[in-house]
């Protein structure tokens, strides 16, 4: 389970520049809930995903995964617990390394560091049966290095290399977004089941209302650092792209309808 309680973060605070990033947000999702998180640019999607995998610290407020208090743990200790998906393919994986490789660093996130083999013959059975679930042939690639994969293939390794240890809890920050709509659909469709089947705790950030709706349990409305409509069951399941830009504009008394920020097509 994920707790956030009044978590405030201000970037460049006093400056001619300040951004109130995050005004007192307060969520907990459910251990094995896959939430969707939408909004405008500015509303403070990334940094909420930020302030709890620990590249930027709150100013305020707390963060609990589980038990545990991460509010100020370091985002290297947080690994251990959390995977993150990027927007950008590069972001996620080393192109340098073999895909082998890769998948060998991810096997070892959060585990004490000793001197032993990387990759026995164990641990690459294990990565060819991982990579076979895909349906990308990766499975007969481990030794090809991951620059030559496509943005497809290395979002779709990215997303193995951050559920290969079963974390707590998944970010995924609009990671279809940089992809071709076949390629997306594909990633997306490979999301929802690798969710499903491993009953991931998962946040995603997207700007496709209609995967916002159509994926995960519940639905998150960010704006201005806050969190403005959160629905879930049958609620969420009444709701169309249009209404819920209906319910944006009443809870806010403004009008998104013509965002092109926030889009209805891959």
């Amino acid at each position: 389970m994920l707790r956030l309680q009044h978590v405030q973060k201000t970037f460049n605070p006093g400056a001619s520049n300040e951004k109130v990033a995050l005004r007192g947000v307060s969520l907990t999702i459910a251990e094995g809930e896959f939430a969707t998180v939408i909004g405008s640019n500015g509303a403070g999607k990334s940094t909420l995903l930020n302030v709890i995998a620990g590249t930027h610290l709150p100013d305020a407020g707390s963060i609990h995964l589980g038990d545990r208090d991460i509010t100020w743990m370091p985002e290297h200790r947080r690994a251990a617990w959390i995977g993150r998906v990027f927007q950008d393919p590069l972001l996620g994986t080393a192109g340098s390394m073999t895909i082998e490789e890769n998948l060998a660093m991810a096997a070892a996130r959060g585990r004490r560091r000793r001197m032993r083999l990387a990759v026995n013959q164990a641990m690459r059975a294990h990565f060819r049966d991982e990579l076979a679930k895909l349906g990308l042939g990766l499975e007969d690639r481990l030794d090809t290095r991951v620059r030559f994969l496509s943005g497809g293939q290395r979002q779709a390794l990215a997303l193995l290399m951050a559920i290969l240890q079963r974390p707590l809890l998944l970010l995924l920050d609009e990671h279809t977004a940089a992809l071709d709509p076949r390629t997306a659909r594909q990633i997306l469709e490979l999301t929802e089941r690798v969710v499903r089947e491993h009953r991931l705790t998962t946040l995603m950030v997207t700007h496709n209302l209609e995967h916002a709706l159509s994926m995960g349990d519940r639905t998150i409305m960010m704006h201005e650092g806050e969190a403005v409509l959160d629905v879930s069951g049958a609620e969420r399941a009444a709701h169309t792209v249009d209404s819920l830009l209906q319910e944006f504009a009443r809870v806010r008394g403004e009008r998104l309808v013509d965002d092109k920020i926030l889009t209805t097509r891959a």
